[in-house]
Parts: C-alpha cells; structure tokens; sequence
C-alpha cells in the first residue's frame, strides 16, 4: 500500500444521517424499515479538524462528501467543513454528494459561498414532478429543485445524476434540458445495479407491504444476480485478479464513525442488512466473516484515536493488504477491483453511464 505523504484523496461520511428512504439504500429495508444494523453518528466540527488536519489538507488533491447510508448534508457543521478546508488549500477539489432535499434555500446558498473554486454538488434527481419521488422517497422534486436552484444562482457549480427506471425513461431528455436551463453545468444518466434475483424489486413500507415495484429501464444490460452466480462465488474469487484501484489513486475512505478503509466497499459491511431468505445472504455472511477477520489483523482503524498517518504508515496497513488479495482472497476486493469470468455483481462502472457537458 501507499505512505501517508502520498495520499492524494479522501472519501468522507460525516454523517449516515438522511432523511430520504431510497429503497434500493442499504440505510433501509427496502424503503420501509430502517436497517437495524446501522448506528447513526454525525463528525463534529473538531472531530474534522483533528483527523484532517491542515497537514493532510495541505497535500490533498480531492475531498468527496458522499459515504454509504447518509447524506452529507445532513451533518450540522458541513458548511464549515468546506469554509476550512478552501482557506487551508484553495486549489483543493471538493466534491458533494446529496439527494438535496433537507435545508432551505438560506443554507445552500451559504453553502455555495463556502466552497473553494474546484467544487461540485452532484444532485440525485431521478425523474421530474410525478417521478422523482418514486425512489427519492422522502424527497419532493420541487424542493430539491428549488435548492438546487438558490445554490446555483450564489455562484455554486450543479450536477444532475438520474438514475434511470422503467418508470422515468421517457422523461430523462426533459430532464436534460430543464438541467441545462436551470443553471447545471453536467447530467448523467445512469442505471442502478442493485437488483437482485429479479427484474422486479419489491418496495416496502414501514409495515413491510409491498407497495409497487422498482423495474430497470428497456436498455438495461446489467447482469442480474441469480443463483448459479451465488453457487460459483468461490471458484469465481479464486480467478480474480486484484488490482486496487485506490492503492492506484492513493485515496482512503473514513465512514461515520472515523474508522478509515482503503475504499467505502470494505468499510459497508459491518452495517449491511440482508433478509436471511436472499439468494445473497450467504454470500454476504462471507463477506462479513472477512472483513471481521481483516480488521482484527489491521488493528484499531478510528482516525480520531490514530490519525490517518498513524494507521496508514501502520505495519499491519502497509503489509495486511497482499496477503488477502493474494491468498485469503477478500470477495469485496474481487467483484470491485478484479477480473475473472462470471462475476457475481456488475461493478458500479460497468453500469450505463452517460455524461453530458451542459456547458456545450
């Protein structure tokens, strides 16, 4: 693995806090019940300073506000993350992700004026006024537009991302010119990767009915998980060549409560849910078993209590890592950083991908 004075970008979760129910959210079960797995904490704004620190700042290129289960915006202190983190190193290139629903239009246009000149708020807007609120839920259109919007207009630089279903593909070109008009300088369309077993994913409410379904749109080329892809797990990992994409990029992700990972895969899953009847359970014990496992070798990963040099310059950091791509065979790292033929999940890159430059 790479030394602290190479590290080059960080992922933050400063908070798994949100306000949304997006039914394909590991946060919750499928859009009804929240996951009891997971463990609500939000950084403070002196946690933040003690674990980036203006020496880990200083020599940072990017900083992504984005985790597994919450939204950064939902972390009191964010503005001043960003207002910190600009006055210590302007050239830095920060990047938010959110669904854009909380706050009112005061806060992000605060929030516009805090960002240093490299930012972008990417915006999760899934449809328009009859759509968007089919995944998003919790969320309205007209709110996270009328955000998004008051942002934009303090100088903030927008991107739109729609995730794309059966429910919405015949909207995403209005999406794309309303984007376009409203001020966003990207849109991307994108396909979800996340059904499992069926074309139909079951959304729940909190008294777990099945409300309607979740369907992908008639492009959709995305592999679905099935049994024989289970039941060739282990000959499939044991192929794989793993080759780590952030021990290439030099980044380290810090989830909500500070523990440091190389990547937010591996840091998902003491907090993953999964209905003891999926076709992936089993799969997914594994996962947790090697994770428990890798942990236990590494030592202590809180930032707060080590610092991001303290583990990362680590022997067990610098030395664990080969062993279980190489001989262990972590599955995380094998469906996201390796090759080999049949693989379980689609990697999130391999999902349709569509980017367009608003500005052109």
């Amino acid at each position: 693995m790479f030394k602290f004075n190479e590290l080059k970008s960080i992922h933050l979760e400063v908070s798994n806090n949100c306000q949304a129910s997006c039914p394909m959210c590991s946060r919750n079960i499928r859009g009804g019940k929240d996951n009891p797995n997971l463990k609500l904490n939000d950084w403070t704004f002196d946690n933040y300073k003690t674990i980036i620190s203006e020496q880990v700042l200083t020599q940072l290129e990017g900083l992504y506000f984005c985790g597994n289960f919450g939204d950064p915006i939902l972390n009191a202190d964010l503005i001043d993350m960003c207002e910190y983190s600009g006055k210590i190193n302007p050239e830095l290139n920060l990047r938010i992700h959110t669904n854009g629903g909380a706050r009112n239009t005061e806060w992000w246009r605060k929030l516009a004026r805090a960002l240093p000149k490299n930012h972008r708020v990417i915006f999760g807007i899934d449809g328009l006024e009859d759509t968007h609120h089919l995944y998003r839920i919790g969320t309205t259109y007209a709110s996270v537009i009328k955000n998004a919007t008051a942002f934009i207009e303090e100088g903030g630089n927008a991107e739109w991302v729609f995730i794309k279903f059966k429910h919405n593909e015949h909207q995403v070109e209005e999406a794309q010119s309303r984007a376009k008009a409203s001020g966003f300088v990207g849109f991307n369309v994108k396909n979800s990767t996340r059904f499992v077993g069926s074309p139909q994913y079951e959304v729940h409410d909190k008294d777990e009915k099945v409300i309607y379904f979740l369907e992908p749109p008639s492009d959709n080329k995305v592999k679905f998980v099935d049994v024989d892809t289970v039941n060739k797990v282990e000959a499939w990992t044991k192929e794989s060549v793993i080759k780590c994409k952030v021990q290439n990029s030099k980044e380290v992700y810090i989830d909500a409560h500070m523990n440091l990972y190389p990547c937010c895969f591996l840091a998902s899953s003491p907090y993953y849910y999964t209905d003891p009847t999926s076709i992936i359970n089993s799969v997914r014990e594994k996962i947790s078993d090697q994770h428990d496992e890798l942990v236990k070798d590494l030592g202590s990963l809180n930032a707060l209590e080590r610092s991001i040099q303290g583990i990362v310059d680590s022997e067990a950091w610098q030395t664990t890592w080969a062993v279980y791509w190489e001989q262990k065979r972590l599955i995380t790292c094998a469906r996201i950083c390796g090759s080999a033929p049949d693989k379980l999940f689609s990697k999130p890159e391999e999902q349709f991908v569509e980017r367009i430059n608003l500005n052109e």
